[in-house]
């Protein structure tokens, strides 16, 4: 039976269909549904730039991470990408994961999930996953099959496959 799900975000399409997929699963199985996001380390890919300014995530980050300064878009990307001030861009990252997993727990709520946990993690991707997976002792992962990185010719990403291939419970990608 499954009890306890865990559902791994990071903001990109197939993270979405993931979200979908785990808060039906939740509700049809009145499963606990533990949303996790990894907080990126190092410089964000182009393809969350784009999501984050098309989702206005950056001018929202910036409000909680510099609010006393006003936010200035053409600014923006320097801010994402390593500024001068590194304590700085690692709020702005932070409240940027914090908005994506606050999202995804909207949406799961909204499609049924009853009982939804939420945090953020610094480290590997994949094996900050896998320990909230032991650490919660959850009986599926779902993951999107691919996420903001930029790899495209795999059929899997990189870290859906580690998450894939070193769990002790079930594992469901989504495209």
């Amino acid at each position: 039976m499954i009890g306890k799900i865990l559902l791994a975000v990071d903001g990109s399409l197939h993270s979405l269909s993931a979200t979908d997929m785990a808060a039906e699963l939740a509700d049809k199985l009145n499963a606990e549904l533990f949303i996790v996001h990894v907080l990126m380390h190092g410089r964000p890919s182009a393809e969350l730039l784009r999501m984050a300014e098309v989702e206005h995530l950056v001018e929202k980050a910036h409000a909680v991470a510099f609010p006393s300064v006003p936010y200035v878009p053409e600014n923006r990307y320097a801010m994402m990408l390593g500024s001068s001030d590194e304590a700085g861009t690692a709020r702005v990252i932070t409240a940027i994961g914090e908005q994506i997993v606050d999202r995804a727990k909207v949406r799961c709520v909204e499609k049924g999930a009853r009982k939804v946990k939420t945090m953020t993690e610094m480290g590997d991707n994949a094996e900050e996953i896998l320990e909230a997976a032991r650490r919660h002792s959850v009986d599926m992962i779902v993951i999107g099959s691919r996420g903001l990185g930029t790899i495209k010719s795999t059929v899997l990403g990189s870290v859906s496959q580690k998450v894939l291939h070193h769990a002790h419970c079930a594992v469901l990608t989504v495209r």
